[in-house]
């Protein structure tokens, strides 16, 4: 059983801005937000079949709060009581349901038999949710004496990605008990959207290492961030996070899944790094080689990823890069990531025939339908990513895209990390003033323009000569073909060809690199309609279901434009944070 609290007058700690009437809480844990089970709502309605807005809002900043403080919850139930009406309205990911249990009191003068039995009935009902364990009701396990710790068995079929998971104490430091075991308290505080993709990111120690534990809900038809990991590893793509394990949770829990990774600790972000190895040397000769390794490290991630394993990362920023303290580069969160359906695929050679088997072999683990999932990923280009470090074709609403879409939001990150380890900051720079996105595009353009003064229109007011070179010659191999400049001309024409120069790039790649960049440029840079008819994108789909359903409400601040939906790094967040600069 679980305790029943009431908190009419006064706020349960971290349970948002409303006071919940009454709560069930797990037995023998705190009364705060991390341990409630099932919150309960009462409302005078005269009209008891009906939920109004206001209700629903206030009930939707409830499940809010709870998916926020327990990260392993898989729907968040309420109990709602208006009038003499008792129903139970449950929040996923993406929509509510509403289960009427009947009505607990009678409001009639003459009571019939049938009138006691419904109430009975619902009863009946209410003892039953109230008495399930959590693995069995709003939870991927049991949490009842806590989460502090969860242990993952992946399937014992190679053929399967399901996995199972289980929730333990924290055992006694020292005990070899611990190894397998993953702990909750390292958890990296990051933005929870109310609806849609989720994902709760820890650090701590599996099996004596130092690792990363991500628990994510992505859209069953979008591609799960384990099946991208399989692929890169299967086409050996150097600056790849090493996974320890993974495996599905939720194979389709209402449209959503629930995937687990357990990855090596890579480090820290760019600026980080650099700020620390550098202290009080920075600018200096082993600084400049510091970011010179970076930049090679990332483009020979992000070309042998297109050309190997036909993957774009699509979400290129700051905190996807990470830098270990020997200057390792790794680049993470493949969770946007897009498999390219090259026209080739019709092929009949050998290569063909492994590449079609590795798809087919992937979707049959993770359990998706792959001419759905990448007919999605392509419709979702022109939103994919984080709109500070987007590339000037994809502000500008480009349907396809290509690896040099991703070398140009390298470029981006390198320039805003430059710019923040300036020791004088006026006013937001032009090139970062995030506003909509084609205005940004256009913005850009005129500013990478200007040779001799770009830099300054992004921040940077002082750069040795050898970072200057270094970003003039990464400004020329994306904008400048023929001795045109020709960024103002991607926001017309997004598929223009450019980076055919990749003798531009020579002094920062590693030779392999270069040897891909110089067989394959032309067609690995230049992005291409895709042979496969693109679906319209639309909300994600609606589960048949007895009970009534509809969407959540969304409660966020609107773009400037609202036909656009930003898929990556909040972008709000990242514009508040850069208004403090």
């Amino acid at each position: 059983m679980y305790d029943l609290a009431d908190y009419q007058t006064k706020e349960i700690p971290g349970g948002g801005k409303h006071k919940m009437d009454l709560v069930f809480f797990y037995p023998d844990q705190l009364e705060d937000i991390d341990n409630v089970h099932i919150i309960v709502e009462g409302k005078l309605n005269k009209v008891p079949r009906t939920i109004d807005e206001d209700t629903l809002g206030q009930i939707a900043d409830y499940q809010y709060s709870v998916w926020k403080a327990q990260r392993t919850r898989a729907f968040v139930p309420v109990l709602l009581l208006h009038g003499t009406q008792l129903d139970l309205v449950a929040f996923t990911r993406d929509h509510w349901y509403r289960v009427e249990l009947g009505p607990v009191c009678y409001d009639k003068q003459v009571v019939r038999k049938q009138d006691i039995d419904k109430v009975r009935l619902t009863m009946a009902r209410l003892y039953y949710l109230i008495t399930r364990p959590s693995e069995s009701f709003g939870h991927i396990c049991n949490v009842s004496l806590g989460q502090e710790c969860l242990r993952f068995a992946p399937s014992p079929d190679e053929n399967s990605a399901l996995a199972t998971v289980e929730s333990h104490v924290m055992p006694a430091i020292g005990s070899s008990a611990s190894d397998d075991l993953f702990s909750l308290t390292g958890y990296i505080a990051r933005f929870i959207h109310p609806r849609g993709r989720l994902a709760h990111v820890f650090r701590s120690k599996y099996k004596g290492m130092d690792a990363i534990l991500k628990l994510s809900w992505t859209p069953v038809d979008r591609m799960p961030e384990g099946a991208v990991y399989e692929i890169l590893e299967q086409a050996d793509v150097k600056g790849v996070p090493k996974l320890h394990a993974h495996g599905l949770l939720k194979g389709d829990f209402f449209g959503y899944r629930l995937e687990y990774l357990i990855l090596e600790d890579c480090g820290s972000s760019i600026e980080d790094h650099l700020v620390s190895k550098h202290k009080g040397a920075l600018w200096s000769d082993a600084f400049v080689e510091s970011v010179k390794s970076i930049v090679q490290q990332t483009l020979r991630c992000l070309v042998q990823a297109r050309v190997k394993g036909d993957i774009l990362h699509r979400d290129i920023s700051p905190g996807n890069i990470r830098v270990a303290r020997d200057g390792t580069v790794k680049i993470i969160d493949w969770g946007y990531a897009k498999v390219i359906d090259d026209e080739d695929m019709d092929g009949d050679d050998e290569a063909t025939r492994g590449r079609k088997a590795l798809l087919a072999t992937t979707a049959k683990r993770w359990r998706y339908d792959s001419n759905e999932v990448l007919g999605n990923e392509e419709a979702h280009d022109p939103l994919t990513g984080t709109q500070l470090y987007m590339s000037i074709p994809v502000l500008a609403g480009a349907t396809v895209r290509g690896v040099s879409d991703d070398m140009e939001s390298l470029f981006y990150v390198i320039l805003d990390v430059l710019a923040r380890l300036q020791t004088t900051r006026d006013k937001v720079a032009y090139g970062f003033d995030a506003r909509d996105n084609k205005t940004l595009a256009m913005v850009r353009a005129g500013c990478l323009s200007l040779e001799r003064h770009f830099l300054r229109f992004f921040g940077i007011s002082s750069c040795s000569d050898q970072l200057r070179e270094l970003l003039g010659r990464f400004r020329k191999f994306l904008f400048v073909s023929s001795d045109v400049c020709i960024a103002s001309g991607l926001i017309v024409e997004p598929e223009t060809s450019r980076g055919t120069a990749v003798n531009l790039l020579e002094p920062y790649v590693d030779r392999e690199t270069f040897e891909l960049l110089s067989d394959k440029g032309k067609d690995m840079l230049t992005p291409k309609e895709s042979a496969r008819q693109m679906p319209s994108i639309r909300p994600p789909r609606q589960i048949s279901s007895d009970s009534s359903s509809t969407s959540l409400p969304r409660k966020r601040r609107e773009p400037a434009e609202p036909t656009e939906e930003y898929e990556g790094d909040d972008p709000f967040a990242l514009d508040a944070k850069r208004s403090k600069l």
